[in-house]
């Protein structure tokens, strides 16, 4: 990609303006909404993982969304289910695995490429378009993924965990349009072992930028307790961002 097709890098000190019009109508729909939500398990070599396949209302192919979870071992960051239900309230087929409880990343990448596989070869699903959606531990497997396939169409990066496991150098081998977003005050708390994700985030937006890749952002205002909660739940202030990505991408 050119240096001339690439989207500007953009920072929003106050929410734009769409985002406060339409919020709830666009991004947080109820659950009624979302069509149908199922409990589902999938193989991920020794683990059953469980998680929620959520479909929405009408006739496909649709667009399908996976969503990776954070947190650390048994402790889940982030809102698997309610991102789901959300995607699939937007025309989205939205599934949400819960990796396997270990707190070493290993295998983990295992999970997240089993969840992907799973809804790529859904009826109903449209298997050119499948985006992806990481926040902490998951954004780093979502930057993993988004390095290592060539069958995605967009990634949403939010607030990813600072890790030696993310490799900068892999900007280069992403060649889908990456949605990157954290909160400026994500600079260090318990949620995150005191590592400022802020600062990571922003290197990781310039070796996206020096690889002349399709890369677009927003730094959300402070986000009180701290930044990194933003993302815990899907709220407004980003989940509209987020649609409006994933549906000019996918």
């Amino acid at each position: 990609m050119t240096k001339a097709n690439r989207q500007q890098v953009h920072t929003l000190r106050s929410p734009p303006g769409w985002c406060l019009l339409l919020g709830l109508a666009a991004g947080l729909a109820t659950h009624a909404d979302a069509g149908t939500i199922e409990r589902i398990s999938v193989s991920s070599g020794q683990y059953q993982l469980q998680g929620s396949l959520c479909i929405p209302a009408g006739k496909g192919p649709f667009p399908a969304v996976v969503y990776h979870h954070g947190g650390l071992g048994r402790r889940i960051g982030g809102a698997p289910e309610d991102t789901c239900s959300a995607l699939a309230a937007n025309s989205f087929v939205g599934i949400a695995l819960i990796r396997r409880p270990t707190r070493p990343l290993t295998g983990h990448l295992d999970d997240a490429n089993a969840a992907v596989d799973y809804v790529k070869k859904l009826p109903g699903v449209d298997p050119q378009r499948i985006g992806v959606i990481g926040f902490s531990r998951g954004a780093l497997l979502t930057w993993q993924q988004a390095a290592g396939r060539r069958d995605l169409s967009a990634v949403v990066i939010m607030a990813p965990a600072v890790n030696s496991a993310l490799s900068l150098k892999d900007a280069s081998r992403i060649n889908v349009p990456v949605f990157v977003l954290v909160a400026e005050n994500d600079t260090g708390s318990k949620y995150t072992r005191n590592r400022d994700t802020l600062r990571f985030t922003q290197r990781l937006i310039g070796a996206l930028e020096q690889a002349g890749r399709d890369v677009r952002t927003i730094i959300y205002p402070a986000y009180q307790p701290e930044g990194h909660s933003l993302f815990f739940k899907v709220r407004k202030q980003y989940w509209t961002d987020v649609i409006r990505f994933l549906k000019s991408t996918l």
